[in-house]
């Protein structure tokens, strides 16, 4: 099946698809829907090499872009001057004037609605506005054309605002696309690069595989070692003879073969059953208790964004945790796991919520009541089964993704031989893994293989940002779990080296201990995942640094942050060491953080009008239309006084408090 093939087969089962959801939506159906563009999330954006190579098209969620210099703008384009055409619609509920400014750094032309309303060349400055354009309610159509500069790193960010209110970038939902053979195209070479990387063909297969590039090929699987201390040998005897039965979404494969699979896979987890480590595992009192302040720790974190629980049914994309006494064994072994679940996984998908020992006991002790315990049974091992298994480790390829110290006696064929192997549609060798995939999964496998494979060379952070996003199920908190933040406005708020400490967990306590959502941590993605969201977002993947702080200004801004003729900002925020005076609905971020954790041009947005950015926001409005009511300060000039207040955070922890009120 060649590329033509794939993107025939993957437009044909796009269009019954929506011609389904069509036909079963009330007052529609194909005739109705025919002449209507089947819009969807995102602007379509074409990136051409200047040197004339292959072009590559493929779906932005914001209308911006961050290109470092020497990189290339995505993975299948080579590094260098390139050109990014986008195309689509500006999608609005209610027609409004709008202007529209550039910062950037090359050439931007924009046309809306077959007009062009914008045509700038800038080294990195910020350009003049436009006149007033009326855009219509709906659809507004969108081409633009941004031609990556001589020198420097190639960015631009497009902001746009009305009289109501001020510059901001467009927000990501009113970005509107249609499908296209292109775009059907660049989805299946994205698609093969993910599986390829994800279910780790690159460890069998080494042939041409870069040293570095895309940052999946750093993933790891759960290391072997004391293994058999951490896993009941009976549940590995079945997840090794079918991963995909007990997890529809596992990666690894099968990879026994033949009348003896099932003695095989209780061979092998016999020896690895044998693999102890030393030390024990805290003891868990599983009392009612225990479990319930555990259900109640389940419900805070979230958990069923991502896992089911014994009993539901098993929901797209999502774990069940209905094995988890199975699989742990002792209710000490899952809150271990709890506690650091990449300890000997650092690739793990599972979040790091920095449990306390407490609570990993009280969450196991709650997992453990609602587990099944039907599937368990026990495994007999001996020192002849044990042996057996060892040697199956070594000869059946678990060692090329497992770390042991064992001597690995596999080997795989060249990558180029897989569609005779792997990816073959009826796979038939004894010796194939046999991966879950789909048709149309073995179908982009193979296109990617074929014309794809230096894209493994590319690290591309900001496609990285939003494989990860959706892949980590961000987006099932961000935005849906009040005061968490939506997702698609982090990479332009969090400057990335703190977005790096907290995607690390380096931060040595949570900077909102009163809320009761916990932001987890990733450590294995965190600086690729932080760098990649500011890119994605139009911004450095290293924050510029700071403006000297104006002690002017920033004794202006301490006013402004008094009870005293300024805004009494302290009385839900802490500074310092100073705690917040009367917090009446939420607390908000020690102001002494703020600093180190914004990027500017966000605080300057948020301080204009938090809840146009997040409207679950609970802080206020301190200006409207340009001022303040504080005519007194700076001619209650918003503009002045955000600045200001700007200076005066940028101080940190060498910021002094106001007077208490009533000083």
């Amino acid at each position: 099946m060649d590329w033509r093939e794939v993107v025939s087969t993957m437009s044909r089962r796009l269009n019954q698809l929506l011609c389904a959801l069509a036909a079963a939506w009330p007052g529609t159906g194909p005739a109705a829907e025919e002449a209507k563009p089947k819009w969807l999330d995102g602007l379509a954006v074409t990136f051409r090499p200047s040197n004339g190579g292959s072009a590559d098209t493929t779906v932005r969620p914001h209308f911006m872009l961050y290109v470092p210099l020497g990189q290339a703008p995505t993975p299948f384009v080579a590094p260098g001057a390139f050109t990014a055409e986008w195309e689509g619609v500006i999608d609005l509920d209610l027609r409004d004037r709008f202007v529209f400014q550039a910062e950037l750094n090359g050439s931007l032309r924009m046309e809306l609605n077959g007009a062009v309303v914008l045509d700038v060349t800038s080294d990195g400055g910020t350009t003049e506005t436009t006149g007033r354009i009326r855009l219509n309610s709906r659809t507004n159509t969108l081409k633009a054309t941004y031609t990556s500069p001589r020198d420097g790193d190639a960015f631009f960010r497009l902001y746009w605002a009305t009289p109501d209110f001020a510059k901001e970038p467009i927000p990501p939902r009113f970005l509107k696309h249609a499908p296209s053979d292109r775009l059907t195209m660049g989805a299946a070479l994205r698609r093969g690069r993910q599986l390829a990387a994800g279910h780790r063909c690159f460890a069998c297969h080494t042939d041409g595989v870069p040293a570095q590039g895309m940052p999946e090929l750093a993933m790891d699987a759960p290391a072997l070692d004391g293994i058999g201390s951490r896993l009941d040998a009976g549940w590995m005897a079945q997840w090794i003879l079918n991963p995909a039965r007990l997890r529809p979404r596992a990666t690894m494969p099968l990879m026994l073969h033949g009348a003896s699979i099932g003695a095989d896979a209780g061979a092998i987890a016999a020896f690895l059953g044998s693999l102890k480590s030393g030390g024990s595992f805290p003891m868990v009192n599983d009392n009612a208790k225990t479990a319930e302040a555990g259900q109640k720790l389940f419900t805070q974190l979230n958990c069923v964004a991502c896992h089911t629980v014994a009993g539901d049914s098993l929901a797209e994309g999502k774990v069940a945790l209905g094995q988890v006494r199975w699989k742990f064994g002792q209710a000490g072994s899952l809150a271990a796991f709890l506690r650091n679940p990449q300890a000997h996984y650092s690739w793990n998908r599972m979040p790091n919520f920095a449990l306390t020992q407490d609570e990993a006991a009280a969450l196991a002790a709650h997992l453990f009541q609602s587990a099944d315990l039907a599937k368990r049974g026990s495994l007999a091992a001996n020192a002849t089964l044990i042996a057996k298994g060892r040697k199956l480790v070594q000869s059946t390829g678990c060692l090329n993704c497992h770390a042991l110290k064992l001597d690995n006696h596999f080997t795989a064929p060249p990558i180029a031989d897989l569609a005779k192997g792997c990816l073959a549609d009826n796979p038939t060798g004894a010796k194939s893994p046999g991966f879950a995939f789909s048709e149309s999964d073995r179908a982009a496998l193979r296109l990617f293989l074929r014309e794809g494979r230096a894209s493994l060379g590319q690290e591309s952070l900001a496609e990285f940002a939003l494989r990860q996003s959706a892949d980590l199920n961000c987006a099932n908190c961000h935005g849906q779990i009040a005061m968490v933040p939506p997702l698609d406005v982090i990479g332009g708020k969090l400057k990335p080296e703190w977005s790096r400490r907290i995607l690390g967990g380096s931060l040595a306590k949570r900077q909102r201990p009163w809320l009761t959502a916990r932001m987890p941590a990733f450590p294995a993605r965190a600086d690729s995942l932080a760098k990649g969201l500011a890119l994605l977002n139009g911004h450095p993947p290293v924050t510029p640094p700071d403006v000297p702080v104006d002690a002017e200004k920033a004794a202006i801004g301490r006013k402004l942050v008094s009870a005293n003729g300024g805004f009494f900002c302290f009385s839900c925020h802490g500074i310092g060491d100073l705690n917040p005076a009367q917090v009446f609905d939420a607390q908000g971020i020690n102001l002494a953080r703020v600093g180190e954790r914004l990027l500017p041009e966000y605080f300057r947005r948020w301080m204009r009008s938090p809840l146009r950015i997040d409207p679950q926001a609970k802080m206020p409005a301190y200006f409207n239309q340009g001022q303040s009511a504080l005519f007194d300060v700076l001619d209650g000039d918003a503009d002045r006084q955000i600045e200001a207040l700007h200076h005066y955070i940028l101080q940190g922890s060498r910021m002094i408090p106001p007077g208490a009120p009533g000083k």
